[in-house]
């Protein structure tokens, strides 16, 4: 920021002069930017003085003024200071500022590149998986990713962008064992991204109980019930004898359940060792009788609001190997109307299922020739499609890591720390004891030899450092890692690596619907493909087609792809990192409000003013630019002095959102001060030129913090 530097360097002064030892460059750290213009440009908070001067902030603010006030007699830059309570105020030389700031925008060096940190810094973000489906969601980590590494690369850092593919695990065995299990499928010539992400979401929906059955739990068996007492000791409960699948068994319930406890009735019984949710099932002595379980009704099956113990009829099928209906799987008799697996036990086609796909990911982690060169082969079909939708959303990427490189050589990584002492064995598993830290014991290879992510994640940490020399290492991964992380930088630096102070998660929350959080299951996923075919038509029809003829067909096509890409980028960034999105198209094409083709919009607006005005703007060199005196124009140039100063702060703290904000609110600013101060009917030619230097500054800032975002602009629209 114009000025900053020049009050740094006059309070460090006057300070000394005062006894408080403060550099330049910590007085520079606790200036703030005054909310209200009329107060001032720049604002030096008192507070922190008070203590050391033993003098009131009020107090303390008047003498500096007092100080300063000669000092700066001869000052181009602040045209004077004022001690407004605990705050001493400097306010800007409008007339310089102009002269300075406009120029320095237009001839680029403003908007250059900042000089080099020499920090090298890795941003980890594109963390999809192969072998399933693209969709809207996975869009905000894109978006927010890269422009987290376009801002560090402007401050004048050695960036790189790395995506971290998950092409192994369980997913691939799905949909493998899928495209097996049903060889009619035809492989396609495009789309094959979707193609194998709808194989993984069909195989998991084919291999879910709950796409068979309304009862969400599992293990809840049928038991007869042979007897019902009163309680000896409690006359609201009464004592049922039921006869299970592993015998004879006794629960104590209420007594709102002796109506429909008789002897003969199947129940739902839930044994001790079940698991209802988060809920474990057990023994439990009810005032001198032993409870073995618990008999459930529909509110617990989660089938209905009911809360008394449900009687139930077993239909003829399953009785064919259960005459007595005892042991029958309650998951089975509550069957959804019209689901596959009609009127045959489903569930132990579904545990035979499950085995299958864990024998393909066993076939797949030994290098199965046949499933392997199929695995390759698809592993490719997705990494095309997901490259070509990388360059649609003008998100290039420098390095590829997949989880699949850092299988072994990350066990290896674990037990050359453990030899040392820096991992341990518990129960048969190695990793990390955190619970000093309140982490934890960190699981990093399991009892039969696997390797998990967060194993996997210190290998890639470790190239990081050693092979690419990196000093600051951000992942930029859902909030629901957040705990993960904390792991693994913990880890890291039991391990020794003191970049590990340097590692941030950059976290952030989901993308959601109007309607509500999206699901394959309920089919409302936005895939990548419909997404842009969708918007592309959106943008054409209330934006575009009404040029046709007019534009060439190449400029309308270019047109119609950046402003979609303003669309998704500017609303997946337009939040704080920590606030849900919610997916609107209607909303987010908007051309008026806080959106991306609006922005696109108050860009385009200034390069129409420029083309109105023919030549007049080539030469700046002779510009009065103290004639932008107009209150407005005072506001675009203070807000545009303070650009350099919003990038730093939006970088430090990960947050695109804050570019976002300055971008929207120099746009409003612009749009007052046009209504205001006409540019083409100026009441000079003199005052003309300076207002087209400060819309050219103005367009050309825009155009900045949107590129900043990962957006490209476009002349008209």
């Amino acid at each position: 920021m114009i000025g900053q530097d020049t009050v740094a360097a006059l309070l460090e002064g006057a300070l000394n002069e005062m006894g408080q030892q403060l550099r330049a460059d910590e007085v520079k750290a606790l200036l703030e930017t005054p909310k209200d213009s009329a107060m001032g440009d720049i604002a030096f908070p008192c507070f922190q003085l008070a203590r050391a001067l033993r003098k009131a902030p009020p107090a303390i603010a008047a003498d500096l003024a007092a100080k300063l006030s000669v000092a700066l007699s001869g000052s181009t830059e602040i045209s004077k200071v004022v001690a407004t309570g605990p705050y001493l105020n400097f306010f800007l030389n409008k007339a310089s500022l102009a002269g300075v700031v406009v120029p320095a925008i237009i001839k680029g060096e403003f908007l250059a590149r900042r000089p080099s940190t020499g920090e090298r810094v890795m941003v980890e973000y594109g963390s999809v998986n192969t072998h399933k489906s693209f969709h809207v969601g996975h869009i905000r980590n894109i978006a927010l990713g890269d422009s987290i590494a376009r801002l560090y690369d402007w401050r004048g850092n050695d960036t790189l962008r790395a995506a971290y593919l998950g092409d192994e695990g369980t997913h691939v065995a799905k949909c493998v064992w899928f495209l097996r299990r049903h060889p009619e499928l035809r492989i396609p010539d495009a789309n094959r991204l979707e193609f194998l992400g709808k194989a993984y979401s069909d195989a998991t929906l084919e291999l879910d109980a709950g796409s068979y059955t309304e009862v969400a739990v599992s293990g809840v068996k049928t038991a007869r019930v042979e007897s019902v007492t009163d309680h000896p000791s409690e006359p609201l409960w009464n004592v049922v004898s039921l006869t299970t699948v592993s015998g004879p068994a006794t629960v104590v319930t209420q007594k709102k359940n002796a109506g429909l406890l008789k002897p003969g009735v199947l129940v739902p019984h839930a044994a001790p060792s079940v698991s209802l949710g988060a809920r474990q099932i057990g023994v439990a002595d009810r005032k001198g009788v032993k409870s073995e379980g618990l008999m459930l009704g529909e509110e617990e099956l989660g089938i209905g609001s009911e809360n008394v113990v449900l009687a139930l009829d077993v239909p003829a099928y399953l009785l064919a190997s259960r005459p007595d209906g005892i042991g029958v799987d309650v998951a089975e008799i509550f069957r959804r109307k019209g689901s596959a697996l009609a009127d045959t036990e489903f569930l132990p086609i579904l545990r035979e299922w499950n085995s299958e796909v864990s024998q393909v990911l066993r076939s797949l982690e030994s290098n199965d020739p046949e499933l392997r060169a199929f695995w390759v082969q698809s592993r490719d079909w997705s990494m095309d499609e997901l490259k070509e939708v990388f360059a649609w959303l003008n998100c290039p990427f420098d390095e590829y890591f997949f989880e699949s490189q850092f299988g072994e050589t990350s066990k290896e990584l674990v037990k050359k720390f453990q030899e040392r002492g820096v991992f341990v064995e518990s129960d048969g598993a190695v990793g990390a004891d955190l619970r000093k830290d309140n982490l934890g014991f960190c699981v990093l290879i399991k009892r039969d030899g696997t390797a998990l992510y967060a194993t996997r994640d210190l290998a890639l940490a470790q190239r990081k450092f050693d092979e690419f020399k990196i000093d600051r290492s951000i992942y930029v991964v859902d909030t629901g890692q957040t705990l993960h992380f904390q792991q693994v930088f913990k880890c890291l630096e039991l391990m020794g690596y003191e970049q590990v102070k340097n590692c941030f998660h950059c976290s952030y929350a989901q993308v959601v619907l109007p309607d509500g959080k999206m699901s394959s299951r309920k089919g409302n996923v936005v895939l990548m493909s419909s997404l842009r075919q969708r918007l592309l038509a959106k943008i054409n029809e209330e934006y575009l087609d009404k040029y046709k003829g007019e534009w060439p067909d190449a400029e309308r096509e270019q047109a119609a792809h950046r402003i979609a890409l303003a669309t998704m980028r500017y609303g997946m960034l337009n939040l704080d990192n920590n606030s849900q999105v919610v997916f609107d198209m209607d909303a987010w094409t908007s051309r008026t409000g806080n959106t991306g083709p609006y922005m696109m919009y108050a860009y385009a607006r200034t390069r129409s003013i420029l083309r109105e005005l023919g030549d007049l703007q080539a030469d700046w060199g002779s510009v009065q630019w103290d004639l932008l005196s107009h209150d407005t124009e005072l506001e675009v140039l203070r807000y545009l002095n303070e650009y350099h100063e919003t990038v730093a702060f939006a970088c430090s703290r990960y947050s695109p959102h804050i570019v976002c904000a300055y971008a929207y609110e120099l746009a409003k600013r612009f749009s007052r001060m046009y209504q205001n101060c006409s540019v083409l009917h100026a009441e000079t030619p003199e005052l003309k030129r300076a207002r087209a230097g400060l819309v050219q500054a103005t367009g050309l800032v825009i155009q900045h913090a949107l590129s900043l975002l990962g957006i490209a602009t476009v002349e008209r629209m």
